[in-house]
């Protein structure tokens, strides 16, 4: 391609997606370690070079792909107004089928265990998770169900670990259904799965009435 072409027609604005999908597919058959960049831009059907006229090194490549995973949770986060009755059984389960249906699609399994095994030698996860994620799960989800504490809706507890519980539930059931392989032995539908969740963060399992 010679020098005068348009840099928007040398850099798609689909390149960056295309090779985190083919990175995502390296690094789950091959893991990070083992995987390399000659074999992403083969999967991409580009070549090395192009890889890195967006992603500086492997490393950087990897925690772009799992950023790129967790903005799919982090953007399903309402914005609500916090001076409104909130229906947070209701917002909850609309959050919980939407976030089980990411979760636990093909993708997202794969991005699961990479993340799990490279937490202890990337840095950069942490990182992300310390200063991207957490704290946008911190302020708007811990914001709504802070609201809501106001208002009477729910007894009052810490909202942030309030918001971490519920968001926990389902990243762990859709860890242990997906990854681990749960789903072949016990089946299940994500409706009963999130109302399930939903009404034991709400009410608890025991019966109102029950001595302890």
């Amino acid at each position: 391609m010679s020098a005068s072409t348009p840099k928007w027609r040398r850099r798609p604005k689909q390149r960056p997606k295309q090779v985190m999908d083919a990175a995502l597919e390296v690094f789950s058959q091959k893991g990070f370690g083992a995987a390399t960049m000659d074999e992403i831009a083969a999967e991409a059907g580009i070549s090395k070079g192009t890889i890195y006229l967006y992603f500086p090194s492997k490393d950087e490549l990897f925690l772009a792909m799992v950023r790129a995973r967790l903005d799919e949770v982090l953007e399903l986060l309402p914005q609500v107004p916090l001076d409104q009755a909130l229906d947070l059984e209701g917002l909850a389960k609309h959050l919980g089928k939407e976030l089980l249906d990411i979760l636990m699609s093909p993708r997202f399994s794969k991005v699961f265990p990479l993340v799990m095994a490279e937490v202890n030698h990337l840095p950069g996860l942490k990182k992300l998770y310390q200063e991207e994620i957490l704290p946008k799960v911190n302020i708007e989800l811990a914001d709504i169900l802070e609201a809501g504490m106001a208002l009477g809706f729910v007894k009052r507890a810490g909202p942030v670990i309030a918001a971490r519980c519920l968001l926990g539930m389902f990243m762990v059931f859709s860890l242990t259904q997906e990854v681990f392989g749960a789903k072949e032995v016990t089946p299940m539908h994500s409706d009963e799965i999130v109302d399930t969740i939903v009404s034991i963060f709400f009410h608890g399992l025991m019966q109102r009435g029950t001595s302890e």
